[in-house]
């Protein structure tokens, strides 16, 4: 298990236990508090994943999603929603956004982990 995640998440104890979880696991991290200059960020770090929370201080993860897609170097880097809205409408709505996959909060580091191996091993 190997590769570079970017993460996106405002909120300090969420990012800290992303970080150690994927750490832990074997990746590299790359992280971001409000999804500024993600585009390049992402493209510069050779990022095989982006997990993203959608609610940031200065625009919403949909938006920075929108961005990153938008831009050749990044369209294809898989990106997870990160988010607390788990009802099933709001996940409906992340997937036709065009989110790869959501992984709900509270987070399961297992399921977290079962996930990113899954997107990073993909070629």
């Amino acid at each position: 298990m190997t590769g570079t995640v970017v993460i996106v998440e405002d909120n300090a104890m969420n990012m800290k236990l992303l970080e150690q979880a994927l750490t832990i696991a074997g990746y590299g991290t790359v992280k971001s508090q409000d999804g500024d200059g993600l585009v390049e960020m992402t493209a510069n770090s050779g990022a095989k994943l982006i997990l993203m929370d959608i609610q940031l201080p200065r625009q919403s993860g949909v938006d920075l999603l929108k961005q990153l897609k938008a831009d050749d170097r990044t369209a294809a880097v898989p990106v997870l929603a990160v988010t607390a809205f788990a009802d099933p409408e709001s996940v409906a709505a992340f997937m036709k956004e065009g989110f790869d996959q959501v992984i709900t909060k509270p987070i399961s580091i297992r399921k977290l982990l079962d996930e990113v191996a899954r997107y990073c091993a993909e070629e």
